[in-house]
């Protein structure tokens, strides 16, 4: 785009993390793009609401340190804990608009609808209704719709379900344990959202059953030698299992599956009748579950471990699967997850593959969208884009980061571009790209783009055979290491030099070293005071 030329104008629908980053990157790189939200805040999931609306609830902690969870050129702000809660993380996203000023380009409390694309005019129209109800008609040039991967509660039927006087809900609309106070309640499920229902009950409900079919990888945010979980992964390991699943891919879900129950075995006793990790579900199927407080609340009898429902079988009870019966129950909270409905987009439905000979479209047998590297819409290529659709093992602010880099820079040259036209069936690559859940993922992300598209030429300076990678290593030995075998920063992907695409933060090597000193700072005093409780420290 030359300074001749009119910016593209671009809307951002979802205003969440990937939203957020989206919009940020999209404007620095001169694009003219506008966010749109239908809550009247940024930061979705991660801002508690009472409202029957996907979100966190206050007492939520992320997964994923804070060293490996920011943006690639915005760190948590000192005091944040080490794995922060999301009342820290709605503030930095917050903080996140004030910095990059995008607050004037949102339009929060502001529904799209009716999507459309006017091929005459090679432009998108949407309508946008506010909370009082008045409606525009926008046009823009290109459209990314960042609103993630589910949004539709999964809500299984059982058997009788007209027997059952108590309370059914999705996790949807748990919003305020308290309102479970003294009472029996049943959370069907074994992620993380099931986890965080069952243990944010304790204290508060009288009997709490944890009701599952498969269990779960269950792994703490804080190993036994002080580390965090997440800190193992440093960029050469990354890179070792980024060959090994190339090579051998069921080798490398084997080793993987192998470490995390190594790790879960070497921290918690789990009772058998527990059926927690007999055996260990692979990551290959379902991502594990982190919890610190599970596993006492079940050493004290607080949430009991149970097999999954069967069937009601009267006004407040229970048959579960192993024939098991649950008497004098209040409630039952359904954590069964969510899909992705993308229908509100009509025929540019990317998990539409080609229409039928009725006209009836036809979809994927995988909940999937077809993208071209987890991005890139096949019919619109040069103008609809998704970001946030892929579920890998890497953190999701810096995923979306990446691959919203790697859109920018896409739609800046026009010969980056895909070679696929709606008429035609898409080639190879679109089909093995896209899936929405990635067996066996690496913990390093794909490239969001052809060849590091969006410019962070970090391959380029920590490959062996690379002259640069050399360079590096003789002029800069702490740099180079701290890259290799330190804390895998997402500071490293905004540190070198572009070749004119996407911007250099010139805080990034600074940023890299503290975050190494502070990790060790960390794991030492967590030594000195005996075990790597995170609740202990108060960090």
């Amino acid at each position: 785009m030359t300074s001749e030329q009119q910016a593209d104008t671009v809307a951002v629908i979802g205003l969440g993390a990937y939203g957020l980053a989206t919009l940020k990157n999209l404007a620095e790189e001169g694009f003219n793009a506008t966010g749109f939200d239908r809550n009247d805040y940024v930061g979705g999931i991660w801002h508690a609401t009472a409202e029957s609306r996907l979100s966190t609830l206050p007492t939520t902690v992320v997964n994923v340190s804070r060293e490996r969870a920011c943006f690639t050129d915005f760190p948590f702000p000192d005091g944040t804990s080490s794995y922060p809660t999301a009342e820290q993380v709605d503030r930095y996203l917050n903080d996140y608009c004030t910095r990059f000023e995008l607050w004037p380009k949102l339009k929060l409390g502001t529904s799209v609808s009716n999507i459309r694309h006017d091929d005459e005019l090679r432009k998108w129209r949407f309508d946008a209704t506010t909370e009082d109800g008045s409606k525009t008609g926008w046009t823009f040039d290109k459209i990314v719709v960042a609103t993630g991967p589910h949004n539709v509660p999964v809500m299984p039927t059982l058997p009788s379900i007209e027997l059952f006087q108590g309370e059914i809900l999705h996790s949807l609309h748990f919003k305020d344990p308290a309102k479970f106070e003294g009472k029996n309640v049943v959370v069907i499920g074994m992620g993380n959202t099931a986890v965080d229902t069952a243990t944010g009950l304790v204290g508060i409900a009288e009997k709490i059953y944890l009701a599952h079919r498969n269990g779960a990888a269950l792994l703490p945010r804080i190993l036994n030698n002080g580390t965090s979980l997440d800190h193992g992964a440093s960029y050469r390991t990354s890179a070792m299992g980024d060959i090994l699943g190339k090579l051998f891919p069921k080798l490398a879900v084997k080793f993987i599956d192998d470490w995390v129950a190594a790790i879960s075995k070497q921290h918690y006793k789990l009772d058998p009748q527990w059926r927690i990790n007999t055996p260990t579900p692979s990551l290959a199927k379902q991502n594990p579950t982190v919890s610190d407080t599970l596993y006492p609340a079940l050493q004290s009898g607080a949430i009991i471990s149970t097999h999954a429902p069967k069937r009601f079988t009267g006004p407040h009870s229970l048959e579960l699967e192993d024939g098991t019966l649950l008497s004098s129950l209040d409630a039952l909270i359904f954590c069964t997850g969510y899909r992705l409905d993308l229908s509100y987009l009509g025929p540019h439905d990317p998990t539409i593959t080609t229409p039928a000979s009725n006209d009836t479209p036809r979809h994927h047998d995988y909940n999937s969208p077809l993208l071209y590297q987890n991005i890139l819409s096949h019919q619109h290529p040069d103008s609809l884009a998704f970001i946030g659709m892929a579920l890998v093992l890497f953190p999701a602010f810096p995923m979306a980061d990446l691959g919203s880099m790697g859109l920018a820079q896409l739609w800046k040259h026009p010969s980056f571009l895909p070679s696929s036209t709606p008429s035609s069936p898409p080639p190879p690559k679109w089909r093995t790209n896209s899936p929405a859940t990635v067996p066996g993922a690496p913990a390093s992300p794909p490239s969001p783009t052809p060849p590091d598209i969006a410019g962070t030429k970090l391959d380029e300076h920590l490959s062996y055979t690379s002259l640069a990678a050399w360079r590096l290593w003789w002029e800069d030995r702490e740099l180079s290491g701290l890259l290799m075998d330190g804390v895998y920063s997402p500071h490293a992907w905004r540190l070198f030099e572009s070749g004119g695409r996407r911007k250099r933060w010139e805080g990034a090597r600074g940023a890299m070293v503290g975050v190494n000193r502070d990790v060790k700072e960390k794991v030492r005093r967590r030594g000195e005071e005996g075990g790597g409780s995170e609740r202990k420290m108060g960090a």
